[in-house]
Order: structure tokens, then sequence, then C-alpha cells
């Protein structure tokens, strides 16, 4: 792999040969569930607890009947970086990661990182695929979820720039265009698909800033979408919806002690895991198209160093559309978590222990979601709560 990335480098800029640094991790983990979840990469990554399922004799089916667990699961991630010749006057590198998971007989492969990285004295410029900026800050938990679905989840294809203020680089300034790719927004039948933002023709873009004060950080930044979910029928024009969300975070870093928190506020944050998406707007005339709203927080707090113990906890809470959508009789909204999620809030504790390569770790997680009826503007009343008991055993070796 090596002799291949440097021939495609010009001539001019192989006197300097790239050099490699693998990384990566084997884990095994074992997980129960005290009731059916939505999840993904083979259950590692954990969400949510599912609604109730009833028939006439049982007020809830999965209340007796879908506990669930894995034994020894087995996950794997393998990336590299590369440095490589100056270029352009900055030092220039690469990188690229994927994850195997799953069991035996079945498993999924990831597609995580792989882009190109510029940097100059005071700025860098990334072309690739990376975490979206919304995802830069996440919490210290053992199971893979990074805290989702309360905390933006998502790696997209992206051109971003970042520059660097002070002596120090104490203020980094931060633009991107961003691409959806695997992370997409919601779609048509409760899918996730691109295709709405490449219709659109227009990336989406962010701006953020992030300040250093001794062993305080704190930042945020705004995201701007443009979506074209559908197309009109009486004159087969492309319809367009426009979408806005934010961002504050802050951490606190000194000596064993470690505080991280985040709020994201925003209109369909779908292709970042927050419950929400979109809907047709209930009217006779043209058509159009609304957004949800979401407001999401999460907060941890760790202490110690080889032996560390943790406490994390979310809370999200829909806040709708802001106008009456069409529910009947096509129900033609799009939502994360089928459109009945009112709130849900989860509290979680963690220990891990670090000896060598090798990283043990325990998690108890309470995941309680408000599930009901969603009203015409989005929202959802006459609520009942669903809560899954999940308990996560890990084993991981890093190199």
């Amino acid at each position: 792999m090596q002799a291949l990335v440097v021939s495609l480098l010009p001539l001019s800029a192989t006197a300097q040969k790239p050099t490699i640094d693998w990384y990566g991790f084997v884990a095994a983990q074992s997980w129960m569930n005290s009731r059916e979840s939505a999840s993904a990469a083979e259950g590692f990554l954990y969400l949510y607890p599912l609604d109730e399922k009833k028939n006439a004799t049982n007020p809830d089916i999965d209340e007796n009947g879908y506990q669930n667990g894995s034994w020894f699961g087995t996950m794997a991630r393998l990336g590299f970086t590369l440095k490589g010749p100056e270029i352009f006057g900055a030092a220039s590198r690469a990188k690229a990661e994927i994850e195997f998971s799953g069991h035996s007989g079945s498993g999924s492969v990831l597609y995580r990182h792989a882009f190109i990285a510029l940097d100059w004295e005071k700025s860098t410029l990334t072309l690739g695929q990376t975490w979206h900026p919304m995802n830069d800050l996440f919490p210290s938990t053992v199971g893979i979820a990074l805290g989702s679905p309360f905390n933006a989840l998502n790696r997209s294809p992206q051109l971003r720039y970042e520059y660097f203020a002070g002596s120090e680089k104490k203020v980094k300034l931060m633009g991107a265009a961003i691409f959806q790719a695997a992370n997409s927004s919601i779609s048509f039948d409760g899918k996730k698909s691109y295709e709405h933002n490449r219709l659109s023709m227009v990336p989406m873009f962010y701006a953020g800033a992030d300040f250093t004060l001794g062993d305080f950080k704190v930042g945020g930044g705004v995201e701007y979408q443009l979506m074209a979910p559908g197309q009109s029928i009486s004159d087969g024009k492309i319809l367009y919806m426009n979408a806005f969300s934010g961002m504050i975070q802050a951490q606190y870093n000194k000596d064993k002690l470690a505080i991280k928190a985040k709020t994201l506020i925003g209109q369909n944050m779908s292709h970042l895991g927050i419950c929400t998406g979109w809907g047709k707007v209930d009217k006779t005339d043209y058509p159009d198209f609304a957004p949800l709203a979401a407001c999401s927080s999460w907060a941890q707090v760790q202490y110690g160093g080889a032996l560390k113990a943790g406490l994390f906890g979310g809370y999200m809470e829909n806040w709708g559309a802001g106008k009456d959508l069409e529910l009947a009789p096509n129900k033609e909204v799009y939502v994360v978590g089928g459109g009945n999620i009112d709130k849900m809030w989860r509290i979680s504790p963690n220990l891990q222990y670090t000896v060598g390569n090798m990283n043990l770790g325990v998690e108890y997680e309470l995941t309680t979601v408000a599930y009901g009826t969603m009203n015409a503007n989005g929202t959802v009343s006459n609520t009942h709560n669903v809560s899954n008991h999940r308990l996560l055993l890990s084993v991981m070796y890093a190199f």
C-alpha cells in the first residue's frame, strides 16, 4: 500500500517517503437488554427501547418476551495515518479507517474515515470523510454509540478549513461544506437517503468557533441545509426545504477530572442521529414541506487514572414543526424513531480499567422514552414511558 501511495504522488514530491502508522483495536463485548430496542452495528451501537407491542390479551407483549443479549460479540477497528512530504508549503497527511463488527456467520463492515489534510502554521485544510464538526466532542463511554441518540453521531465527506488564532492557537475558527453519504437524512418510509441533499445541488454549510481558556474549552457552531424532499405534480418543479441547527459545547480537564457537556438545537437533525425529520405541510394549494425540531443535551463527569469512573446523562425533547402537517390519509411525516417520540432520557454510570494495551469496561444504561400520539404540528401527546435496562461488559485490546 505504501508503494501505491508513493507512486501517486508527483515526481517532485517522492524524494521524501511517506511514513505510515497503523492503529486499531480488537474488542469482545457482551450485553443484555431488558426489552427490544433500536440499535445498529449488530447490536454494538445501542440507541433506545422500542414502543410497546400489544394484542387483545396482553397490554405490553415486549415486557414479557423480548429480553435479548449477546455473549462475546466481536468487533475490530483498523486504520492508518500517513505523513507525507510538504505540499504547497504545508505538512501533508492522510487517514483511513474501517470497522468490522458482528458474530460468526454475520456482521458488517463500516467505512469510517478517509481524508487528506494539509497543515500550515496557523490553518488546516481537510478534504474527505471524517467526523461532522458537531461530533468533535463526545463522551467517554464503554459502548461505541458515544452518547447517541442524545449526541450527534455522523461522519461525512466534507471540505473543512480551520484557522488558529493567537500565539498559542487558543482560538479556532472553522468553516465547512458537508455532503451527505452513509449518515444521511431521513427519507420516505423512515429510510435514510442522501438523495434529498444531492438533489438540492447545495452542500450543508457549517461555521463554528472554539476557545481554550486554561483547563476550560468552550465552542459552538451553526449548520444550514437545503433539502429537496419532493417535486410538484402540477408543474414538475423541484420543491425545497430549509433547515437550521446549532450546537454549544464545553469541557473541563484537570488532573484526573474530566467534565463534558453539549446541547444541540435544530431542525431535521436526522443526519446527526437526533430524533427529528420533516413532513408535508397540510394544505391544498402548492405543496410545501416543514422540518421538525428538537433539543438534545448530554453531560458526563469522569474521574480517575488507570481506573476511571464516569456518569453520563442525556435528555432529548421533540419540539414539533410549528406548522400543521399532513397526517392523514397518507401521513407524509418522516421522523427518526417513527414520529411518536415526545421525550427521552438516559442515566448511565460506567467503570473502566486500563492495564497496558487492554481496557476492561462495564457500563449500565437506563434509557426511557415517552411514546405517544403525534399531533398535527408534529408534537406528541398522551404519552406513556417505555424503559430499557442494558448491561454491557467489554474487553478491548488497542494498538
